[in-house]
């Protein structure tokens, strides 16, 4: 299979986590569309023993959710992954609900408590069950997944109405959403309409149809094919209840007034590759519905015995081949409304001159969203660390989405910045990364030791990152000897050539001087970290007794680490 031959070259990934942990590092990357394997399993994989039975977890407050996942992976040909795997989720669930936590090693015990503090909160609509393998998918193990969700939603208070969902991803799941990569339209199907064409518009590479297509044909579409329907959509379906009145108008609108859905609904849009008449509607080759996910999960979430004859939906469906063509299409018709995404950026001139930057330096700076194997850099992974480092981690820990729906964050991050500056903020996060993995392979050998393990469990923790990169955005005055412009501060030209230092060597140039200021930084942290953050003015009061410590030992002997570190900046 492409996304097995894929895999094999992720050398990088495979090297840092051993295959079995790569794989489902790399796996959860393509299902959550994530930039970065190597990031993503650095926050999320467990590792160690006595892990509750939770190999992965995800808090994710862009998309109010929680993702958690056990893994499998074999060398060896058998028809199916092993169904107590799927089964384990059980207990995993139970320990991410209501286990005790003083019974929970200090790997997880921060991130289950963030999990169940964001769900008493209010702040998670969905929780998501994964078990993932390299073997055939199974109806073994989706009974067993099955059961697990039940448990997990009763477990549940159901004030919260927080939907729960499982998924295998194995050979046949894994490759779809591999393919989602490379192409805008992943259900490719021949899919008959029983609606006719009232109405039709040509244009270069296009032509567009306007059609009412019947409620039922649309709840069926959504239970064969479920969220493939939204491929080429930034949005997907979110989901149905109260806090999202939108789609639970929708709902209510097509039970109690189908006849006026065609008038209270905006409609929906297709796209699709071919539509050619028949006698009794249209045969559409291939689709996606870029515009109306919310529209086609409400009415696919109805119940089956609801009739749906008498409701109507205003349908534009988009014939087109053209894949640039196809990009501009999906992009603006998903800009009306606030989106969770990036992609509208693509063609602000800053960015252009951004990737222009990058490009002379050697660097491929992609505009893109989502995975992307060519590419360690893009405008989603430094947008967060960019704006942290001059002191914005609030705004940083709130998620990706907003800083992009923030004009003033967006501008924080992008505005008359230079290239050099984003790769030194991106670079920074990515050492934290790497210091992150190296004290959890120390933890699994039995070698860490007590301060070391303090730190482990400050990186653990979700909120610490960006917090932690603007205390060192504080620092750098003291450790650069001299006062330091935050927003331009970066790697000198020749540090920033791609030709000269790789991503790994920039990272591996700048560990001693963040390993200093997180060593210094732990020993003042003596209480939870999540009642620490809480403070007024934690990280100015963090930064402050950190730069005194650095500021006398500087003062006294010279450190020749600070003084290598002083080289390879510049503004």
């Amino acid at each position: 299979m492409n996304h097995l031959d894929t895999f094999k070259k992720q050398l990088e990934i495979i090297d840092q986590f051993g295959v079995g942990n790569a794989h489902l590092a790399w796996v959860m990357s393509l299902y959550m569309d994530h930039p970065s394997a190597l990031t993503l399993g650095s926050e999320g994989i467990t590792d160690g023993g006595d892990d509750k039975k939770i190999d992965f977890i995800k808090l994710d407050y862009d998309l109010r959710k929680i993702v958690f996942a056990q893994g499998y992976h074999t060398s060896k040909t058998v028809e199916s992954a092993p169904a107590n795997k799927a089964s384990d989720l059980n207990t995993a669930s139970a320990w991410l609900i209501s286990g005790d936590t003083s019974q929970v090693p200090d790997n997880l015990k921060s991130i289950i408590e963030e999990c169940r503090t964001a769900i008493s909160e209010n702040e998670i609509d969905q929780i998501e069950l994964l078990y993932v393998h390299n073997l055939p998918e199974s109806v073994n193990v989706s009974k067993e997944l099955d059961t697990a969700a039940k448990h997990l939603t009763n477990s549940l208070p159901n004030e919260l109405e927080i939907t729960v969902l499982y998924k295998e991803l194995g050979l046949e799941n894994t490759e779809r959403l591999y393919l989602v990569q490379e192409s805008s339209i992943i259900v490719q199907d021949t899919i008959d309409c029983p609606a006719k064409i009232q109405y039709q518009e040509t244009g270069p590479n296009w032509t567009a149809s306007i059609m009412s297509v019947p409620g039922y044909w649309l709840r069926d579409l959504f239970l064969i094919h479920g969220d493939e329907l939204f491929s080429a959509n930034y949005r997907g379906f979110l989901g149905v209840s109260r806090r999202k009145k939108i789609n639970s108008g929708i709902k209510t609108t097509a039970e109690k007034q189908p006849q006026n859905f065609w008038v209270f609904n905006n409609g929906i849009t297709i796209l699709t590759t071919k539509i050619t008449k028949e006698k009794s509607g249209v045969k559409i080759e291939g689709i996606s519905i870029i515009n109306g996910a919310q529209t086609t999960g409400s009415i696919g979430s109805l119940d089956g015995s609801i009739d749906l004859n008498n409701v109507k939906v205003l349908a534009r469906v988009i014939e087109c081949s053209d894949h640039k063509t196809i990009d501009e299409i999906v992009k603006y018709n998903n800009t009306q409304n606030k989106i969770t995404t990036w992609d509208k950026f693509s063609n602000d001139p800053q960015q252009k001159r951004i990737q222009e930057e990058f490009s002379n330096f050697g660097h491929n700076y992609s505009l893109k969203r989502g995975f992307d194997n060519n590419s360690h850099l893009g405008i989603e992974v430094v947008a967060q660390p960019a704006i942290a480092l001059e002191g914005h981690f609030q705004e940083a820990n709130g998620g990706k989405n907003g800083v992009f729906e923030s004009d003033k964050m967006y501008r924080t991050a992008f505005e008359d910045k230079k290239a050099k500056h984003l790769l030194f903020a991106y670079i920074i996060a990515r050492a934290m990364d790497e210091r992150r993995n190296e004290l959890k392979r120390k933890q699994s050998d039995s070698s860490i030791i007590e301060l070391e393990q303090k730190q482990l469990v400050l990186l653990r923790n979700l909120r610490f990152k960006y917090f932690f990169i603007s205390v060192f955005g504080k620092t750098l005055d003291v450790v650069q000897g001299k006062n330091v412009d935050l927003s331009q501060i970066g790697f000198t030209p020749n540090y920033s050539k791609a030709k000269n230092k790789s991503l790994n060597d920039l990272i591996a140039e700048i560990l001693p001087v963040i390993n200093l200021v997180l060593t210094y930084s732990s020993t003042f942290i003596s209480e939870d970290f999540g009642e620490y953050i809480r403070k007024e003015n934690a990280a100015k009061i963090l930064s402050d007794q950190v730069k005194s410590i650095i500021y006398a030992q500087e003062s006294a002997n010279p450190s020749p680490v600070i003084e290598s570190f002083r080289q390879i900046l510049c503004e």
